[in-house]
């Protein structure tokens, strides 16, 4: 498959005040968040962050945290905040309900909202219950991150929710360990990540955790299947920590089928 790789990871990003983008999957969601989040205020695009469950405390320069209440009261509008909602443990900030999220267009009409719609207990992949991801009902774009650093590791270690929830996919035995294969099924099985995302609604994979893949030819090959039988347009290739971390979006070189037919009449 002909593939290319955006000038600018982020081209695809919408600008304008009110779209949801939400993430959800495992292996760096608030990290990606924050590259989201950076790059929209370099573009002086005022942006609200948010979670439909609940995350660690972000240290993010320039956020300013406020509850819900303050912004559906009088209107708080910083240009970089975090709305979180009711009471949680105080490790955790809690998050706000869908509906919440959606009534943020009308109270806050010039941000983008960046919304985590899932947790994963800091493992590099996971396994959703049914009412999982909680995604508002205005999300204009879903990224759904999974994390490479599972590959070659054991399944039951890296896998949040591992025996508690059904996978027939996955290999018994305490010995197993992931494949490119099992993170195949795990993307595109029924259940799987990419078939909770709602009808109608964008999305793009996010492959993170980079460094730790060592088989390139593996990840091309991976890569070109999500496009092509998931029907996921743009994937990610991410690091998101250390010396080495940044973003590079891969698309396709070729045109879409319409676009080429309408070239061939002209």
């Amino acid at each position: 498959m002909d593939v290319r790789f955006l000038a600018q990871w982020h081209e695809f990003l919408p600008r304008e005040g009110g779209h949801v983008i939400a993430v959800a999957g495992s292996g760096g969601k608030t990290s990606l968040l924050r590259q989201c989040a950076a790059v929209l205020r370099a573009a002086d695009v005022p942006v609200v962050v948010t979670t439909t469950t609940r995350t660690e405390p972000l240290d993010w320069p320039g956020l300013e945290l406020c509850a819900w209440e303050q912004v559906a009261g009088d209107g708080a509008a910083a240009p970089f905040l975090f709305v979180r909602g009711g009471a949680h443990p105080a490790d955790k900030w809690p998050g706000i309900s869908p509906a919440q999220v959606d009534s943020l267009g009308r109270l806050l009409p010039r941000h983008v909202a960046l919304v985590e719609a899932d947790g994963a207990a800091k493992l590099p992949v996971k396994l959703h219950r049914d009412d999982e991801p909680v995604w508002p009902g205005r999300t204009s774009l879903a990224l759904l991150v999974m994390g490479l650093g599972a590959l070659g590791r054991p399944v039951a270690a890296t896998l949040h929710r591992h025996g508690r929830l059904p996978a027939p996919w996955l290999p018994d035995g305490p010995g197993a360990t992931w494949t490119w294969d099992l993170l195949w099924q795990l993307l595109a099985s029924p259940g799987g990540y990419r078939s909770r995302v709602p009808e109608g609604v964008p999305a793009a994979l996010a492959l993170t955790q980079l460094g730790r893949c060592g088989d390139s030819r593996g990840l091309f090959d991976f890569v070109a299947r999500a496009m092509q039988e998931a029907r996921l347009p743009l994937v990610l290739l991410a690091e998101l920590e250390g010396e080495a971390a940044g973003v590079r979006t891969v698309c396709s070189a070729r045109p879409p089928d319409s676009a080429r037919r309408r070239e061939g009449r002209t």
